[in-house]
C-alpha cells in the first residue's frame, strides 16, 4: 500500500486539504494516511475521537445499485472533506464502527463478543550471567486448577515469569506484590529453576478486560456497506490463550495486500473476498479459541472452590500431553499447529499420530488428576502476608 504512494495527514495543520463537494458519505476522523487514488485509514489508540456525527449527502449511482451505503472519505475536525477509494478502519479492538455505521444508516452484520474473565499477570527478568534459558520453543508450564503459569525464554538475555487466573479469584491482586509473586513461582516445579535464573527488571504488571470479538461486514453474500472495511483487530482479536493474536492480524493483513489492486475498482468484491477468508481461513482458529476459553474459565472458577485439575479429554490436549512425554512427531505436530503452519485437522488426519492420540486417550483414567503441582491452600498461604 505504502508503495502507492501512502502519506500520514494527521500532524498536519487544518486546512490543508479541501475536497469538492461530491455526492459522498464522510466519516470523521482525526488523523489518517491517504494518497489518491488509494486512501488507508488508520488509527491508534493514541489518537481521540471526533464526535459521532457522519455527514451524509446524496449516494452515488454505485450505492442505489447495491442498495447499502457507500462510504466516499473522511470528514475531519477541522471540518476538511477528504475523498477516498477506501477507507479501512484499523483502529483495533476499540474501534468505532458500530457507532459510525449506525450513524450512515447500515450495522455490522457479525458482532459476537465473548468476555473471557481472565486476570494476567508478568514479571520479567534477565538472566544471570553464566546461566541461560533452555529453550525459547515452548513456554515451561505449570497447570493447577485454579490458574495457569508459564515461563517464557525472550530476547536479549532476558524472559518472562506469567500467567492467569480468574478475575473472580479473591488472591488475584496479591500477586501484584513481587515477594509473593516469587513465593508462588518458587513452588511450581517447572517455573522454579527459571526464577533461580534471573533477576527481576520490572515490577509484576497486570492485565484484565480480555476477550475474543468477530466483526463482519458480510450479511450472508453482501456486505453492508461499501467503500469501507475492518483489518486487524478491528475485525477479529482473541484471547492470549493460543498466543496467535498478532499473528493473525499479520495474516489477515497479508490476505488483504494480495487483493489492493482491488481498491476503487471493486471495493464491494474486495470486502467480500477478504471477509470470506477470513471466516475459512481465520474463523475456525476463533472458534476454537471460543470454545477453548469457555472451558478454561469455568475450570478456573470451579478451581478456586478447590475442584482438581481434570484428564486431559481432547486431541489437543493429548498432543500436548504426548509432546511433554517425549513423542517427537506429536511434538513437531504439536508446533505446526502452535505456529499456524497448518490446521489441528489436518494433523490428526495423520493416521499413525491418530492412532497414537487415540491410545493415550484411551488410556488416560476419566475424572480428577488430582489438586496439580501447587494445591490451593498451598497457593492462598503463599499469598497471605
Amino acid at each position: 500500500m505504502f508503495s502507492t504512494g501512502c502519506w500520514t495527514v494527521g500532524s498536519k495543520t487544518p486546512g490543508m486539504t479541501s475536497a469538492p463537494d461530491l455526492n459522498t458519505m464522510f466519516l470523521p476522523c482525526r488523523g489518517a494516511q491517504f494518497s489518491r487514488p488509494h486512501f488507508v485509514r488508520s488509527f491508534t489508540r493514541s489518537l481521540v475521537w471526533s464526535s459521532a456525527q457522519v455527514f451524509e449527502w446524496p449516494a452515488w449511482d454505485s450505492a442505489h445499485r447495491t442498495g447499502v451505503p457507500r462510504v466516499m472519505g473522511l470528514w475531519t475536525r477541522w471540518g476538511n472533506r477528504i475523498p477516498a477509494d477506501l477507507v479501512i478502519d484499523c483502529c483495533g479492538r476499540r474501534s468505532a464502527s458500530p457507532r459510525w455505521l449506525e450513524g450512515i444508516g447500515t450495522r455490522l452484520a457479525v458482532n459476537h463478543y465473548q468476555s473471557c474473565d481472565l486476570s494476567y499477570f508478568a514479571r520479567h527478568y534477565r538472566l544471570k550471567p553464566g546461566t541461560r534459558f533452555p529453550s525459547t520453543t515452548f513456554p515451561d508450564v505449570n497447570l493447577t486448577p485454579y490458574g495457569i503459569f508459564l515461563a517464557m525464554g525472550q530476547d536479549n538475555g532476558t524472559f518472562c515469569l506469567a500467567g492467569g487466573v480468574s478475575k473472580t479469584d479473591p488472591y488475584r491482586t496479591a500477586l501484584r506484590d513481587g515477594t509473593k509473586f516469587e513465593r508462588v513461582m518458587a513452588g511450581l516445579p517447572n517455573i522454579a529453576p527459571r526464577l533461580e535464573a534471573g533477576t527481576p527488571i520490572t515490577d509484576v504488571q497486570l492485565m484484565a478486560g480480555i476477550a475474543n470479538r468477530r466483526r463482519s461486514l458480510l450479511d450472508g453474500n453482501d456486505p453492508v456497506v461499501e467503500g469501507y472495511m475492518l483489518l486487524g483487530d478491528a475485525s477479529l482479536y482473541t484471547n492470549a490463550t493460543f498466543g496467535q493474536g498478532v499473528a493473525l492480524g499479520f495474516w489477515q493483513a497479508q490476505a488483504f495486500a494480495h487483493r489492493a489492486d482491488m481498491i476503487g475498482r471493486d471495493n464491494s468484491q474486495l470486502v467480500c473476498e477478504l471477509e470470506i477468508w477470513t471466516n475459512q481461513t481465520l474463523g475456525p482458529r476463533y472458534a476454537q479459541q471460543v470454545q477453548r476459553d469457555e472451558a478454561m474459565v469455568q475450570s478456573l472458577r470451579a478451581g478456586i472452590a478447590g475442584a482438581p485439575m481434570n484428564n486431559p479429554n481432547d486431541e489437543m490436549s493429548a498432543l500436548m500431553a504426548l509432546r511433554a512425554q517425549g513423542d517427537k512427531e506429536a511434538a513437531a505436530a504439536f508446533h505446526r499447529i502452535d505456529n499456524m503452519l497448518t490446521d489441528p485437522s489436518e494433523e490428526f488426519a495423520n493416521a499413525d499420530l491418530n492412532r497414537r492420540i487415540k491410545e493415550f486417550l484411551r488410556d488416560v483414567p476419566e475424572g480428577s488428576a488430582g489438586p496439580g503441582p501447587l494445591p490451593r491452600a498451598t497457593f492462598e498461604a503463599l499469598l497471605r502476608d
